[in-house]
């Protein structure tokens, strides 16, 4: 074998390693091939049509509601990244119904937690949000992610301007501040 078809080999494997490597995976539990999910204000203007449908949808959980033998879930919608995880973004599509077999516990399942569903379009359900009566289309999940909480006020905070990291930072030196990290309040 000659020296460039070894060279070539090497940098097809190389590629193939950095691409796999970057790829974005979806958690197992949301991960099925849906062939086309319809966008819910789609779905929310004539439900009746898309009764059936497979779904894969996120957002952030606004109410939960424990019955006798199921968890409802209203969830006010939010785009997913690529790994399936609701954005964080004021764009919204609206609100739907996630109907769990069995029982979430409130706390764990809280307001605001970011979820992303699978499941089922099973019917329309209207109901008042204060004095407004909103048309929720209702998921019949068969498998969800609650995502980890991320803790905003961790994050670190970089300055706006350019600075070297490697660079002493002296108080007697002239490009000298200070490090600003969050504090609790």
């Amino acid at each position: 074998m000659a020296v460039q078809d070894k060279i070539k080999i090497c940098l097809n494997l190389l590629v193939a390693v950095l691409l796999t490597s970057c790829a974005t995976t979806i958690p197992k539990p949301i991960d099925e091939q849906i062939e086309s999910i319809p966008e819910l204000n789609v779905v929310r203007q004539n439900v009746d049509d898309y009764i059936g449908h497979r779904v894969r949808w996120g957002g952030v959980i606004a109410n939960i509601i424990n019955e006798k033998d199921a968890t409802v879930l209203e969830i006010v919608d939010h785009p997913l990244s690529k790994q399936g995880r609701p954005t964080e973004t004021d764009q919204t599509q609206g609100r739907f119904l996630a109907r769990i077999n069995g029982f979430l516990d409130p706390v764990i399942y809280a307001k605001r937690r970011e979820i992303t569903i699978v499941g089922t379009i099973n019917k329309e359900t209207k109901q008042l949000i204060y004095q407004f009566e909103y048309s929720y289309p209702e998921i019949v999940v068969d498998s969800l992610i609650l995502w980890p909480q991320v803790d905003k006020q961790m994050q670190h905070y970089y300055e706006p301007y350019w600075y070297d990291p490697w660079y002493p930072r002296y108080f007697w030196s002239p490009y000298y501040y200070p490090y600003r990290y969050p504090h609790r309040h």
